[in-house]
This record gives structure tokens, C-alpha cells and sequence, in this order.
């Protein structure tokens, strides 16, 4: 087991003094590559863990809890973190808080360093293209998780999140039946992102539905911010002519939209849908209407969901998806 592994077991495995297996550790002296690597393989091996915390002052990293996303500047992520942070420290917990910038690879060596602090558990947005193996790491060491807002493929772990299949398929349902829209682009999201998966998906499903061809989905993707919506929306617009509807994969690609669309001074020539439903959606002009995932609230079901599970190790993992309702406004051509 890694709590009885110790630094000396380290070096001892490795070949090499206690003293230089702390150099390598703390990443520091005059050590060669080879040497360092050998060390390194030799942890993996042993399964060993440098308590950090106890490397420093042995302050309260029982009392932490990891949390691990991959855009800390999105509007949507901050209303998460809001939730998940009142219901962390609400119960005595302190969240550390780690942006992955959606990279698999800066995402493990993040989850390695809380590790390393000894968190009590770890609320995860899983990165873009992350492996199944992850799941299986954190049940090996025994650290109880929570994926939000993104799950792991083919993977049964602990998740809180929206059902995206039901967001997509209310919104498109919305622009059909109450609008008569009859053909309907989504904007943004990369492919590789699950969510935008569940929500395509259930766009065609509504113009199945309808008896719209599904195949007639113009399917823009892109990355999730305004800036990204002000090129999709430049993109879409060159293409001529516009949709009827368009359905977009955050409220913040909207916004970039709606600046496109002024640029070219075609204002409200089309009909517009958000997602997520951010507190600025309402303010906007027109006001946005959205998919409401409720973020705020998921953040604090999460923090309730992983505290259960800290208190009852292994247990079953358990799924919590919101039912999304649309924001109606006036974007989508609705008084």
C-alpha cells in the first residue's frame, strides 16, 4: 500500500541514496535524466506519494477537496463553482482549485499534485479526449471522485450533470413548433465533447420528430467562448443564406453571434437559442433564451454528492442529471 511505502523504500528500489531520491522528488540538484527517470519508475512501481502537506506544515489537507476544470474564465464554470464551493465550505471543506485549459495531459499532472496534498476527494470537469484509465487510477487509490458537467465514455463513475440529449431536443422542439423554423444550425463545441454529442443528437431527434430532415442539421463546431461565436457567426453568415434557427453550444458563443450578425447589420434576421441560461443571458439584447442546466445548483448537488462519497467509501456510483427547462425570451423570436 502507498501509505507504508516510504522514500528510503524509494531509494532503496532505485539504487541510489535517500538524499538523491529527494532531490528528484522535490525536482531540484544536480541529478542526471537517467537517474531521475529511474527514481520516477521506482514511485510508480512502489505506488509511493509524497504527502506535500506534511512535507510543509502537515496543515489541514484531510479538510481539502480538489477540484479540477478545464475553463476557469467560463461564465457557465463560474456559476458551478459558486454551487460547488458553498457546499464544500458550507461542510468544512476548502476547495483547491486547478485549470486544466481542456489538456489531458496538464490534467493528470494536476491530479497528481492534489494527490500529493492529500485531498479528501476531487469534483472533476473531465478534459477533452481524457481516458477511461483515469477512473480506474482514482479507484485504485482509493480517491473519491465526481465528474460534472462532462462524463467518461463506456465509464460508470460518480456524475452530475445536465441531460444534454433533452436540452438539445427542447430547444430545437421550441424553434420548430413554436416558430416554424424549418431549418436549424448549432453553433460551437468541439466534436470530441460529449455534451455536444447528447445535444446534436437530440436536435435531430426533434426534427425526426417534426418530419425535418436530420441530415439537414447545419453543424458548425468550434471552441466554447465569444470569440469563437464572432467567427462561427462570420463563417455562417458568408455561407448564405441564414438558417431559420440557430441553436448555439453556450450562451457566450450566442453573444459572439450577435455581434457577427450586427457587423453585417442583420440584427435579429434570425431566430437565436443559448445554452445554459449564465445570469448575464437575460440582460442581453434581445434577451437571450437558453437551455437552463442550473449551474449553480448542479455545483452544490455535486459538492453533496462527493461529501456522501467521502463519507462512504466505495460506495455504488451513483449518476444525478438535470432535467433542463428553456429560458424563453425574446431571441428566439418570442414577446
Amino acid at each position: 500500500m502507498s501509505g507504508t511505502v516510504t522514500l528510503q523504500d524509494v531509494a532503496d528500489h532505485a539504487g541510489v541514496s535517500r538524499a538523491t531520491a529527494s532531490l528528484v522528488l522535490r525536482e531540484t540538484g544536480r541529478v542526471s535524466q537517467q537517474t531521475r527517470q529511474r527514481v520516477a519508475e521506482s514511485m510508480q512501481k512502489l505506488g509511493y506519494v509524497y504527502n506535500r502537506g506534511a512535507a510543509s506544515l502537515r496543515t489541514q489537507t484531510a479538510n481539502t477537496i480538489g477540484v479540477v476544470v478545464t475553463n476557469i474564465a467560463s461564465p457557465f464554470f463560474g456559476e458551478l463553482l459558486h454551487g460547488l464551493e458553498t457546499g464544500l465550505t458550507d461542510s468544512g471543506y476548502l476547495p483547491l482549485l486547478v485549470n486544466t485549459g481542456d489538456n489531458p495531459d496538464r490534467q493528470h499532472e494536476a491530479i497528481r499534485k492534489l494527490r500529493e496534498h492529500q485531498v479528501a476527494g476531487l469534483a472533476l470537469v473531465p478534459a477533452t479526449g481524457t481516458s477511461p484509465s483515469l477512473v480506474d487510477e482514482l479507484r485504485t487509490w482509493g480517491l473519491e471522485h465526481v465528474l460534472m458537467t462532462r462524463y467518461i465514455k463506456n465509464i460508470d463513475a460518480p456524475y452530475v450533470g445536465a441531460d444534454d440529449v433533452v436540452g438539445g431536443r427542447l430547444a430545437a422542439t421550441h424553434l420548430i413548433e413554436a416558430h416554424g423554423c424549418e431549418t436549424i444550425a448549432y453553433l460551437g463545441g468541439l466534436p470530441a465533447i460529449l455534451s455536444r454529442t447528447d445535444r446534436t443528437k437530440g436536435v435531430k431527434e426533434a426534427l425526426k420528430r417534426n418530419g425535418l430532415d436530420a441530415s439537414s442539421l447545419i453543424d458548425i463546431p468550434g471552441a466554447v467562448n465569444s470569440i469563437s461565436g464572432l467567427d462561427l457567426g462570420q463563417r455562417l453568415i458568408e455561407a448564405g443564406p441564414l438558417p431559420d434557427g440557430i441553436i448555439c453550444h453556450s450562451d457566450s458563443i450566442a453573444f459572439g453571434l450577435y455581434r457577427a450578425l450586427r457587423i453585417h447589420g442583420l440584427g435579429t434576421s434570425t431566430k437565436v437559442i443559448g445554452y445554459d441560461n449564465i445570469g448575464g443571458a437575460a440582460l442581453w439584447e434581445p434577451p437571450l433564451t437558453s437551455v437552463d442546466t442550473k449551474g449553480e445548483a448542479l455545483g452544490r448537488r455535486a459538492a453533496r454528492m462527493l461529501l456522501e462519497r467521502i463519507q462512504e467509501p466505495g460506495s455504488p456510483a451513483s449518476i444525478d442529471k438535470t432535467i433542463p427547462q428553456l429560458a424563453v425570451r425574446q431571441s428566439c423570436g418570442c414577446q
